[in-house]
């Protein structure tokens, strides 16, 4: 059932910087200069819900930084976390937690954070209050992005009709390598590799419908280039199978 979220429904998410980034000279505020998945996820969330992204303080764990607001404008740079870094700033950024935790009452807490930048962290657990719900993602990149989408949404009404744009094209490149088939071509390709396979593919966010199966797009991608699904991100397998024509549903 839906529940429409108050202004007393405050969360808080907790993001490790990204290694990508975009280039740009001078200053960015900081969710603007990071650009990795988890970005984009939350950057789409920003702009589909303004209201609810109204009700969510973001903070950025950076390797060169610390703990830092999302809004706060940093320049490009170019820092990895390291065991010695992370002991560094352990102190620092818990000091710096505690004060975000008296400033605001949140109802909801969520750490996505690499294992180098959850070093960083030990120890938060005695400052969070008795009623704040903590999640912690973990494992792979995939799951880790899955758990940030439906935490995000959780509780926002969402389109029954939440889909990619279709914008058939001849033709699509993924690698270096060129893609030439119809939309049914592709079909016939997907019904016969899932007759191969002993287990459907399990989808976690997005997906491609195949009959009455729900397949992921990479696991499609994957069919019909032979490139391994560790080669590219999602967001490349919709865009493949966006320009051939076919749709990629979110669930």
């Amino acid at each position: 059932m839906y529940k429409e979220k108050t202004a007393s429904n405050q969360r808080l998410l907790i993001l490790s910087c990204s290694q990508r980034k975009r280039s740009t000279q001078g200053l960015l505020p900081a969710l603007q200069r990071y650009d990795g998945p988890a970005y984009r996820v939350m950057n789409k969330f920003m702009r589909v819900h303004p209201s609810e992204a109204r009700l969510l303080d973001m903070y950025i764990l950076s390797a060169e930084f610390g703990l830092i607001s999302s809004c706060k404008p940093i320049p490009n740079y170019d820092r990895r976390m390291t065991h010695q870094r992370a002991k560094e700033l352990q102190q620092p950024v818990l000091s710096a937690l505690k004060q975000v935790l008296i400033r605001k009452r949140y109802e909801d807490l969520f750490l996505s954070l690499g294992k180098d930048y959850l070093r960083v962290l030990n120890g938060y657990e005695s400052l969070i209050p008795n009623n704040l719900k903590v999640i912690v993602s973990r494992g792979v990149m995939g799951r880790k992005l899955a758990e940030l989408h439906d935490w995000l949404h959780e509780g926002v009404s969402e389109s029954p009709d939440s889909q990619t744009k279709v914008v058939q094209q001849d033709k699509a490149y993924l690698r270096g390598i060129e893609i030439t088939l119809t939309p049914q071509q592709i079909m016939d390709e997907a019904r016969s590799a899932l007759e191969k396979e002993q287990n459907t593919p399990k989808y976690q966010v997005w997906y491609v419908q195949i009959d009455g199966q729900q397949v992921p797009p990479k696991w499609l991608v994957n069919q019909l280039t032979g490139l391994p699904v560790n080669a590219f991100h999602t967001n490349e397998a919709r865009r493949v199978l966006q320009q051939l024509g076919i749709k990629v549903y979110s669930r």
